[in-house]
């Protein structure tokens, strides 16, 4: 997924009404941001990721909470290399959002983007 496919994502969501305005430019962002860590312009497997980040942000921007990913599963995903580089994008994220997202929307974000930076080791 380059950038260009990214915003044709995001046009369709937010024409459907899935995702906000706020929660489109967000996830476009740290894209972007994600680009740069890989030092890559097209981005495998990213598009789980960046179809759950914005429609989780629309979530907690109406309120709506999501029940936690399995333990087991969460914690053998941190026992990945990636999830520390993973959660360093979230915490990006966050500044990005202003706000502490809620700890089972980190869990879910932290399996999304430890796979998508296992799938693209070493960049370009």
């Amino acid at each position: 997924m380059d950038l260009n496919q990214l915003k044709e994502r995001m046009d369709i969501l937010l024409a459907s009404s899935v995702v906000s305005t706020k929660a489109a430019d967000i996830s476009t962002l740290a894209f972007m941001h994600l680009q740069s860590h890989l030092k890559k312009d097209a981005i495998d497997g990213a598009e789980m990721l960046f179809t759950h980040l914005p429609t989780a942000l629309t979530r907690i921007e109406k309120g709506e909470q999501v029940e936690a990913p399995h333990p087991a599963l969460l914690d053998e995903v941190k026992q990945s290399i990636e999830a520390s580089v993973a959660i360093k994008e979230i915490d990006y994220l966050q500044q990005l959002w202003k706000n502490k997202l809620p700890q089972e929307e980190i869990d879910f974000l932290v399996i999304h983007y430890t796979n998508v930076l296992q799938i693209n080791k070493g960049g370009n």
